[in-house]
C-alpha cells in the first residue's frame, strides 16, 4: 500500500506545525470507519481527517467537503464528551511504525486538567482509532478487539493499550543501521521489507531499483528514501501516491506541496464513490433494474412493429381468397392460385373449419389489426425510449453527486411514484441542495447535480438576464452565473468548465458548451427531468479538468 510508515512520518511532520496548540471544535464520525475532527490553531480552522477502513485507512488532514450525518452515533457522542475542546499538546508516531498517538489535554468533569491520548492504526483490516487515558487505559476504540477473538492484541475499555510487537529497525534512525549493510544477502525486497519499519513494497523496490540501475550503493539508496519528500500522485492504469518520486514507477506525475495535500487529492475521488456505493445501492440497482426492463421493454415492441411490415400480404390474401371463391369449399386447408400482384402462383393457408367467406373475413380483419396496432406501438416505443432517456440522465447524475444528491433524486422517484417511500409522506424540500462556486472574479456560479436542482436554479432562480450555461446536446448540469452580460473570460471559462466537468462528456475533450440569458430558455412540457430548449446561445469549446474544480471548491472554502 502507498500510505506506509514514510508517508504517515512525513505527514506526522506536518500536522506538528500546524496542528500543535490547537483546540479541538467540533467532531464528527461520518460513517462506520470514517472521523472529521474540526481544529482552530495558529489562527486557521482545519479539518483532520482518521479513517479506520480495512481498505482505505488513513489520517491528513483535508480541505474537501464531507457530508456529515443529521445526528452522531455513540461512539461520536463519547469522543465529543472528552475531547472536544481540548488542546493538542504533541503528535507523534511510534518510531516508523504506521501508528500516531496524540496528547489531548482538556478539563475533566471535577475542573482538573487531564491528558487523553489517541492511539491511531493505520495498519490496513487491522487498523484502529483508540482513546486512552494518560497510562494508556482503553476507554474506547472504534474497532473493539476481545480476548477470545484470537488476536495478538485485545483492545476494549478498562484493557491496557499494548503497542505492536515488532523487531525492525526504524529507518530514520541511521546508528542501527550499520549492520545490515555488512550483508550483501540483505539486499533483497524481501529482506528490506522485513528489516526496516513501516517499509511498503513500494519504498522497498524502489530502494533496490536505485541500487541496481543507478549505481547507488545500497547505503545511499536507503538514506536517498529517508530524506528526500517530493509528494506526488503517479497516474498511470493504477494510480498511485507517494512521499517522493518513485523512479521504478513510470506515468504522468502530479507533485504537491505538502504530503497531507497529496493524499486528500488522492483518496477524494475514491471516497466519493465509495460512499456513493454505499449509501446510494438501493437507488443504483432500481435504476439499472428500470433500464434493463425498458430495453426488453423497446426490443418486443420493435419486434412487434417489425411484424406489421408484412400487413399488405393480409389484403392480398384476402382479395385471392374472394376472387377464387368458385375454387374453394369449406375443409379445404389450402388455396392454390394465381397471384395478380406479383404475377406468380401462391398457395395461402385456410381454416378447413371455416367456409371459404370466413377465410377471407380472417385475412381481412388481422390487416385491420395489425395496421390499427402500427400508431399504437410507435407510440410506445416512443414513450418507453423517452423514459430509458430519463433514467439514463439519472444514471449519469449519480456518477457526479454526493449523498445529498442522491437522496433528491429518490426523493424525485418517490415524487412521480417508481419509487415506494420506505418512510412516512413527507412534502419534498422547497430548496434543493445545489453547489455553489465562487470564481476569481468573485463571481457566484450555481450548479445543479439533479433534475430537482437543475429544475430550481433555471426556472425559480435565475434572473431573466443572469446567464445560463449547458453542455451542447448531452446530458449535464445546469450552471447559472449570477451575472449579466457582459462576462469576463475568467467567469466564462469557469462556468464552461464546471458545466463540462459536470456532464456525460466529463472525460472528453474540447467539450462545447453553450451559454445564454436566461429568458431565452424554455421549460419542455411533458418532460419528467429538468430538459429546456433555447436560442440567442453562444458556444466555447473547453478541456474538463479535475484538479480546477477541485481547487475552485478549495477556494470557496477559504
Amino acid at each position: 500500500m502507498s500510505y506506509d510508515g514514510v508517508v504517515l512520518h512525513h505527514i506526522i511532520e506536518e500536522l506538528k506545525n500546524k496542528l500543535t496548540t490547537g483546540r479541538i471544535t467540533k467532531i464528527y464520525q461520518l460513517n462506520q470507519y470514517d472521523l472529521l475532527f474540526h481544529i482552530y490553531a495558529n489562527n486557521e480552522k482545519h479539518q483532520l481527517f482518521f479513517s479506520a477502513s480495512p481498505n482505505y485507512a488513513r489520517m491528513h488532514l483535508t480541505t474537501m467537503p464531507q457530508d456529515k450525518p443529521k445526528s452522531p452515533p455513540n461512539f461520536c457522542m463519547f469522543l465529543r464528551k472528552h475531547l472536544e475542546g481540548g488542546i493538542i499538546e504533541n503528535i507523534e508516531q511510534k518510531e516508523n511504525d504506521r501508528v500516531a498517538i496524540f496528547d489531548i489535554k482538556k478539563r475533566d468533569e471535577l475542573g482538573d486538567l487531564v491528558i487523553k491520548k489517541i492511539v491511531y492504526e493505520a495498519t490496513g483490516r487491522h487498523s484502529n482509532f483508540i482513546i486512552t487515558d494518560n497510562d494508556y487505559k482503553v476507554l474506547e476504540a472504534i474497532k473493539h478487539v476481545m480476548p477470545f477473538d484470537d488476536a495478538a492484541r485485545t483492545v476494549y475499555p478498562s484493557s491496557f493499550y499494548v503497542f505492536p510487537e515488532t523487531n525492525q529497525i526504524n529507518p530514520f534512525r541511521l546508528t542501527y543501521q550499520e549492520d545490515f549493510f555488512n550483508d550483501p544477502n540483505n539486499f533483497t525486497d524481501k529482506k528490506i521489507r522485513q528489516t526496516f519499519m513501516g517499509f511498503s513494497p513500494l519504498i522497498a523496490s524502489e530502494i533496490i531499483y536505485l541500487f541496481e540501475h543507478e549505481n547507488q550503493s545500497m547505503k545511499e539508496a536507503l538514506k536517498s528514501v529517508t530524506t528526500k519528500k517530493e509528494p506526488l500522485i503517479i497516474r498511470n492504469e493504477k494510480d498511485i501516491f507517494y512521499a517522493f518520486d518513485l523512479q521504478h514507477k513510470e506515468g504522468t506525475k502530479d507533485v504537491y506541496n505538502s504530503m497531507n495535500e497529496c493524499v486528500d487529492r488522492f483518496y477524494f475521488k475514491r471516497d466519493q464513490i465509495n460512499q456513493l456505493k454505499q449509501q446510494s445501492k438501493d437507488v443504483i440497482k432500481f435504476i439499472d433494474h428500470k433500464i434493463d426492463k425498458l430495453d426488453d421493454k423497446i426490443d418486443k415492441l420493435s419486434n412487434d412493429l417489425n411484424k406489421t411490415n408484412d400487413l399488405s400480404s393480409f389484403r392480398k390474401k384476402g382479395e385471392l381468397i374472394i376472387a377464387n371463391l368458385h375454387k374453394m369449399k369449406k375443409g379445404d386447408k389450402t388455396l392454390s392460385c394465381h397471384d395478380y400482384y406479383d404475377d406468380e402462383e401462391i398457395t395461402i393457408p385456410l381454416d378447413e373449419t371455416k367456409t371459404p367467406i370466413q377465410n377471407s373475413e380472417r385475412y381481412f380483419k388481422q390487416y385491420k389489426k395489425r395496421k390499427a396496432s402500427i400508431p399504437h406501438l410507435e407510440r410506445q416505443i416512443k414513450l418507453a425510449k423517452k423514459e430509458r432517456a430519463y433514467f439514463e440522465n439519472l444514471q449519469h447524475q449519480i456518477k457526479h453527486a454526493t449523498a445529498k444528491d442522491v437522496e433528491e433524486i429518490k426523493e424525485e422517484l418517490i415524487h412521480y411514484k417508481y419509487m415506494k417511500s420506505s418512510k412516512q409522506k413527507k412534502q419534498m424540500k422547497s430548496k434543493p441542495n445545489f453547489e455553489k462556486f465562487i470564481d476569481d472574479d468573485g463571481i457566484e456560479i450555481l450548479v445543479g447535480k439533479n433534475n430537482l436542482q437543475n429544475d430550481y436554479i433555471t426556472n425559480k432562480l435565475a434572473k431573466y438576464n443572469e446567464v445560463w450555461f449547458h453542455v451542447q446536446n448531452a446530458p449535464g448540469s445546469h450552471v447559472l452565473v449570477r451575472q449579466s452580460f457582459p462576462l469576463s473570460e475568467t467567469t466564462i471559462r469557469t462556468a464552461a468548465m464546471l458545466a463540462s466537468y459536470f456532464s456525460s462528456l466529463r472525460d472528453s475533450s474540447s467539450v462545447p458548451v453553450d451559454y445564454c440569458e436566461a429568458r431565452y430558455i424554455k421549460k419542455i412540457k411533458g418532460k419528467m427531468n429538468s430538459n429546456v430548449i433555447y436560442s440567442n446561445q453562444k458556444t466555447i469549446y473547453i478541456d474538463p479538468e479535475e484538479s480546477f474544480v477541485i481547487e475552485l471548491r478549495e477556494n470557496k472554502k477559504a
